[in-house]
Parts: C-alpha cells; structure tokens; sequence
C-alpha cells in the first residue's frame, strides 16, 4: 500500500511536465514583441485568441481588433478558417517533409503554433523570433512558446499564406539546427529555404505570383551579395533567384539535406552535394548561376538557363560601356566586387578590333567570364584565363562588324573579403596585308589624317572633295 502511494505522488509530480492546460478562445495574454517592427514601436502587445485550429493559435491585438467593423471582423474570421485549413492540409505537411518539424511539443509543451497578429511597420510581413524557443531564465524577453509574428494589416492580401509559409520555416530552421546541432543558420540560406518553400508549395503557379516580386528585387539590383543580409529587399531577390537556379539543377533534395548536418551556408550546401554525390562544388554552381542570369537561355545550354517557367524569360540589364564607332580608343573602368557576388560589364559600338584587359589584382576567389555575341543572336561562353596575379585578356575581332558586344562577368567567391577589379577595353585596327590600311590610296589633296582612321563624316568630306576635283579636271562627267 505505502508503495502504491508513493508512486501516485511521483505520478502527480510529474504529471505537469508531460499535461499543459490548452489556450481557450476568449483567452487573453501579453506579448513582448520587436518594437523595430512594430507599428506602434512599442514592445509590448496585449492579445486575445480569437480560433483555435488543429495547429494553430489565432491571437490578434486588442486595440487593432476593437477598430474593425462587423463587416471586417466577417471577412478577418473566414480568412482564419481559409489559412487554417491551409495550414494543416498543404503548408504544414509539405514543409515539414522537406524541411523536418518544428520542435515538439516545444518549450510550452504545447503542439499548437501560436500566430500573434498585430499592426507592424510598411512592408514587413512577419517575422520568428528564436528567443522565445527559451525559458525566461534563460531569454528574459522569451514568451515561451513556439510562435510566429503576423503583421495582421496583410491578413487579407491575397499572399497571406505565402508569408506565413516562409515565417514557418524559420521556426522549423530553429529546431533543426539550433536545438539539433548547436548552430545558428546562415540568414541568407535560411531565408533561401524559406522562399523556395512557396515554389515547392504550389504558390508560385498562378499569375501575379508572389515570385515576380522577387525577380523584380533582383533586377533592380543583381549585383548584391548573396551571403551579406541587410534585410532589404533586394537581398531577397537574389537570393530567391540563386536558390531556384540551384533547384532546378540539383534537385530539391539538396535543400533537404543542407538540413541534416551542424554545418551552414556556403559549408552544407557542400555537405548536401557531396552526401547525393555530386561533382560540383557551391562555387562552380555560383558561377554558372552568374552566367546564366545574364544568357539564360536553355537552347544553348541546360547549363546556363532558369528551368522554372517563371523565371525563363529573366535576362539582367548589365553595366553598359560604349565605344566610340572611329578612331582608336581606350575605356578603363573599375569596380569592387562584394563577397559572393558578380557583376556583368558589357562592351559594345567599336567597330574595329577590341582588346580587354582584366585586372583581379591577384585577389584569391575571383573568375571571369566572357560571352561574346555576334549579329546573328549566336553566343560564345568561355571562362577568361587568368594567370598567378589574376591578370587575363580576351581579344575580339571585327567588334560592330560581324560581333555585337562582349560581355565580361567577373565572379566573387570569397566569404568575406570584398574584391577590387579594373579593365581596360582598347579598340585598334589590323590591316589588311592585301588591300592596305586605306592610307597607301593615292588622292590629288593632302588629309589630315589615314582614311582607316576616319569616322563617317569626314570619309564624306574627302569623297566630295574629290568629285569635285575630278569634275573640274573633266574627268567625271555627271
């Protein structure tokens, strides 16, 4: 008997660690929030679950809610059901069999997601914060919960399921690598993790799609690092565009598997490749990616082309340097390059030979590559020579002839070094052996300088010059 009472008080000990009371609608809580994201810029947000779904927690602020009308407050409770059915039959199951699951039950021993909706700043979406994965002892500022942030002014955008997909995939990040491993993800992949996931979802399929706002960020500037994270919107265009290329040629399992160790960034996508035994190496991929931003073009080579139907019209508008169409000349530029980075130098006009001297300044982690392009629309892709100091140059002939332009793609694989480089473009003329350069042509009047050399209108002066000359020698006769 005294044994059965002992075992009934060490069941009833610990019967709280295994048993946590749910949260009941009408519930109301406080919440520490990022006052940088806040619209209020208060830290602080008092909230109220207003659904309870399979899976998740629906809480909104108090103020933001007591605002809404009847007919919003109609509209706002069947966008819950919408996103919560979605949430437990499509972006649930789908992310966490590529990604892994989030931690379960978690620190609230809770299996349920709570989703706090509250007013934040323009143009944030949302966020995951991984304090809260903490008890208070540990992270003061923790709500402890496994959680997501909401900005609840988009809750009826028609990408609201796209937003909490991606925020999702920050809380499933967290449990795979920090709680698994000990590691913090780089943010760039992380946030590239979670962009593919709308593409693997199916999201990405119907028009006016949540992609052709990324493809946008990265035209207007696809230059940006990929590695370096100032959570603007330009570093999601790349690196939604980088992560696509490296689907579409790899497979999705590379992402899967970049999961599955304690290394991150450039690191377990090495890992991921040489776990489905690939060849190639992150850099190699980078490169080709760069190439193929710019050509993009599946009929010239698997290579060098987007796959995604989204995607396979995109062609980057590249740093434009014009020659002079006469004379000889020479353009000197320079640039620095940020770490996993590229930059595409295009040189065009000439009309005469062109040679292009690069210049790495013997910096490690640095390729070039060249397209030249002829009238005809065909290409060539060569990667440029570069010796011990980085020094490389590539020769064209007949530029404005029978080629349209050059263009020098300079790529970046350092980690964290940015990388200077300069060129020099020097147009020149080749004589013909058998006809002469044009200044051996014998006219009755001295030029101020070879015919080879001239440009259009002064070629036309001299060619009156001497229609007039011969009409009154009498020897042409109009």
């Amino acid at each position: 008997m005294r044994k059965r009472i002992y075992f009934l008080i060490f069941f009833f000990c610990l019967l709280p660690l295994f048993w946590v009371k749910a949260d009941t609608v009408g519930q109301k809580a406080d919440f520490i929030v990022e006052s940088d994201y806040s619209a209020s810029g208060e830290n602080k947000v008092s909230a109220t679950l207003r659904k309870v779904s399979y899976r998740l927690y629906f809480y909104f602020e108090d103020k933001w809610w007591n605002e809404l009308s009847e007919q919003e407050i109609q509209e706002i409770e069947k966008a819950m059901i919408d996103l919560s059915n979605e949430f437990d039959s499509v972006i649930y199951p789908k992310a966490t069999a590529l990604y892994g699951t989030e931690w379960i039950p978690g620190i609230d021993r809770d299996g349920k997601i709570a989703l706090l909706f509250y007013p934040m700043k323009e143009n944030m979406r949302g966020y995951f914060r991984n304090a809260d994965e903490y008890e208070k002892i540990v992270s003061p500022m923790s709500n402890q919960r496994e959680m997501l942030y909401l900005n609840a002014d988009n809750i009826r955008s028609s990408f609201f399921k796209e937003f909490l997909a991606h925020e999702f995939v920050h809380l499933i990040t967290f449990n795979q690598k920090d709680r698994k491993y000990g590691v913090s993800e780089d943010v760039w992949l992380n946030e590239a993790r979670a962009e593919y996931l709308i593409t693997h979802l199916g999201y990405n399929q119907k028009e006016d799609n949540y992609l052709e706002t990324r493809i946008n960020d990265f035209l207007d500037r696809s230059s940006d690092s990929l590695v370096q994270w100032d959570s603007e919107t330009y570093d999601y265009g790349i690196i939604s565009m980088f992560i696509h290329y490296l689907v579409d040629q790899y497979g999705v399992e590379v992402l899967s598997e970049s999961m599955k160790t304690n290394k991150v960034g450039v690191e377990s996508i090495n890992y991921a490749f040489s776990q489905l035994g690939k060849s190639k190496t992150f850099a190699d991929v980078f490169s080709d990616w760069a190439v193929a931003s710019y050509l993009n073009d599946c009929a010239y080579s698997q290579r060098y082309c987007y796959k995604d139907d989204n995607l396979d019209s995109i062609q980057l508008i590249p740093f434009n340097n014009f020659l002079p169409l006469s004379g000889e000349s020479s353009l000197s530029i320079g640039q620095t390059l940020s770490s996993w980075s590229a930059h595409w130098q295009k040189f065009s006009g000439a009309r005469s030979n062109v040679k292009i001297d690069f210049d790495g300044k013997g910096q490690a982690n640095l390729r070039v590559f060249y397209i030249i392009k002829d009238f005809s629309g065909n290409y060539e892709v060569k990667e440029m020579a570069l010796d011990a100091g980085k020094k490389g140059t590539v020769t064209v002939l007949d530029m404005g002839k029978e080629k349209s332009s050059v263009v020098l793609i300079p790529v970046s694989s350092s980690s964290s070094d940015s990388l200077f480089y300069s060129i020099t473009a020097t147009t020149f003329s080749q004589p013909n052996e058998n006809q002469g350069s044009g200044s051996d042509i014998q006219l009755p009047f001295e030029v101020s300088k070879p015919l080879g050399q001239m440009n259009r209108e002064e070629l036309l002066s001299v060619l009156l010059r001497l229609i007039i000359y011969l009409l009154l020698q009498g020897k042409l006769v109009l």
